[in-house]
């Protein structure tokens, strides 16, 4: 369409030009005869009256035309840009809602991770609560069995167990065999 105008312009032009041209020369002619002649003057200010009417109207014509094109340049322009914004401004709200989403999925999944970590480092905290006391009462222990009096009174112990358990075992044989035996000199 607008190669059509440009074109239809450009042969006016050319239409115009040449007609302007016969026209000159067709009124030069006369101009000259008239002046030749030096009949009268009126007539050529007439001539060139007329001459510069159809130049003007030839103008005015195609400044309407250019005037037109313009408008429908402007229009389909801004149509379009209001297209394009339109086409635009939804996509980019396609875009914010989807990227929006996809944070809430994220935030969301970093939250529950938050919470795991949290509830480990809680049972690691108090695992490592349980250990310390367990150190406590294995160092209190161990400071008892270096002590001298544990180790007096463990002897002790010991030596009162091995009595009792020698007193059974000879007893225990004593009733099973039906003899008595004599401890006396063994000790």
């Amino acid at each position: 369409m607008k190669k059509f105008c440009l074109i239809l312009i450009l042969f006016s032009i050319n239409t115009i030009s040449y007609s302007q041209s016969e026209s000159n020369k067709k009124g030069n002619s006369l101009l000259n005869k008239i002046n030749s002649n030096k009949e009268d003057v009126a007539i050529k200010d007439l001539l060139i009256d007329a001459k510069d009417g159809l130049l003007e109207d030839q103008i005015d014509f195609l400044m309407k035309e250019i005037q037109k094109l313009n408008k429908e340049f402007e229009n389909d322009f801004t149509n379009s840009i209001d297209k394009l914004l339109k086409e635009n401004s939804n996509y980019l709200d396609q875009l914010e809602n989807e990227y929006k989403s996809k944070l809430k999925d994220e935030h969301q999944k970093i939250s529950e991770l938050k919470k795991s970590v949290d509830e480990i480092l809680k049972i690691k905290d108090l695992e490592l609560k349980i250990v310390d006391k367990k150190i406590d009462e294995i160092n209190k222990n161990l400071k008892k069995l270096s002590s001298d009096e544990f180790i007096k009174n463990f002897k002790k112990d010991l030596k009162k167990q091995l009595e009792s358990f020698k007193k059974s075992t000879i007893e225990s044989f004593e009733d099973q065999l039906n003899i008595k035996i004599d401890t006396a000199k063994n000790e």
